[in-house]
């Protein structure tokens, strides 16, 4: 599909197109990825439920079941297909899919009618900042799910300069403003008690974020007795991973890590190495066990491309890398405002060899988030498995 992509840019010649297409589909064990529109419509809710949300990360739960974490979203009623402006953004929340996958059950702060956000840092005293969470991935222990999270605070220094004066801007483009003004405090570790949800505990995860800047939590594997955490640092044009590991049976979750050294394992974050990839890695990610192989996917940062590897060990050495899929979206939308990110893996959902994985969509304006939902909804992909594991 990469091939099609790039003939149709270079070429109007159905010919051309056509052998390219040909070719593309004989190569020998490729098997088509398809868009898994079946999920999309059960994971969102036209009223009643989450709307639209990007996140999307996913735990399997002992009963059978899963849920996803989702960042900023919207709950309520769509309203012509928007969103009403007077429709509170959450900040996160839970999507349970049930083990039979007949539907999605929003867990939120508040009602349905009266949504508020689930996941709330811990008010410090004389604290006046506005902080949130955006959640990370998570795993279950028994019958506790955790849950890392990123703790962000309002920073008006990090407010981009707009080109709008400020007779010009409405109460829509100061709200966009504030929704993006924010910096990373740190790293925390929220338990929660199944079935019923019910927050037990919150805790800092136990390093030096401003020292050393690594978003730890954006993705876990459990292996081999060990709850491997991964992170991103963002160096200058580029962005790599990082590997931390704890016990899974510690009484300490949040603490005494081992670090990933580039060679074996030390209890110094300082000295942390990256697990060498070729592309800047995007902000989530999935690394995940398949058979024998350590599958990592992940979308090019500031690019569209999805792209998987693969491994025998937690740590790397990731090679085998194959392209996967180049989402549409960007290259359908003629504003130019549209775009795509974090494409994550979703392995409990794996069905006849075939891979469930999401991106999401956005908008540079809020606007058109508000306008029409698709611009803010995930999407969800089957990718065979023998296209990544394959040769």
């Amino acid at each position: 599909m990469k091939h099609v992509l790039m003939a149709i840019k270079t070429s109007g010649k159905f010919l051309i197109i056509f052998s390219v297409v040909f070719f593309a589909s004989c190569q020998r064990g490729v098997e088509t990825v398809q868009p898994d529109k079946e999920f999309s419509s059960m994971f969102y809710a036209d009223s009643g439920g989450i709307l639209c949300a990007d996140g999307i990360f996913s735990v399997p739960l002992p009963d059978g079941s899963s849920v996803f974490f989702v960042g900023d979203c919207f709950v309520g009623k769509l309203m012509n297909g928007g969103i009403d402006p007077k429709t509170p953004m959450l900040r996160n929340a839970f999507n349970l899919i049930d083990k039979n996958m007949d539907g999605a059950k929003a867990i939120i702060g508040g009602t349905l009618s009266e949504p508020q956000t689930l996941m709330v840092p811990p008010r410090l005293e004389n604290d006046s900042i506005y902080r949130w969470y955006w959640p990370g991935h998570g795993f279950t222990r028994g019958d506790t799910l955790f849950v890392f999270a990123l703790s962000l605070y309002n920073a008006p220094s990090a407010i981009k300069t707009s080109a709008k004066s400020e007779e010009e801007k409405d109460e829509m483009d100061k709200m966009a403003a504030e929704m993006f003004a924010f910096r990373i405090a740190e790293i925390d570790l929220l338990s929660y008690k199944l079935p019923g949800f019910v927050h037990l505990a919150t805790h800092k995860v136990e390093y030096d974020y401003r020292k050393y800047p690594i978003d730890f939590g954006n993705c876990v594997m459990i292996d081999n007795g060990y709850v491997y955490i991964y992170g991103t640092k963002n160096e200058p044009h580029f962005s790599r991973i990082h590997v931390a590991r704890v016990p899974l049976n510690s009484k300490v979750l949040y603490k005494n890590w081992e670090f990933f050294n580039g060679s074996g394992w030390d209890t110094s974050i300082a000295v942390s190495a990256p697990v060498e990839t070729d592309i800047s890695v995007s902000e989530q990610f999935s690394i995940f066990k398949y058979r024998n192989k350590y599958v990592l996917l992940t979308m090019e940062r500031a690019g569209t491309d999805i792209y998987t590897y693969t491994a025998d060990t937690p740590t790397g050495v990731f090679t085998n890398k194959k392209f996967q899929y180049r989402p549409p979206e960007p290259g359908q939308d003629t504003t130019g405002r549209i775009f795509v990110y974090n494409a994550l893996a979703h392995p409990q959902y794996i069905r006849n060899d075939k891979l469930l994985v999401s991106y999401c969509v956005n908008s540079f304006h809020v606007r058109d988030v508000y306008r029409n939902a698709e611009n803010y909804r995930a999407r969800f992909l089957r990718i065979p498995m023998k296209n990544i594991i394959g040769k």
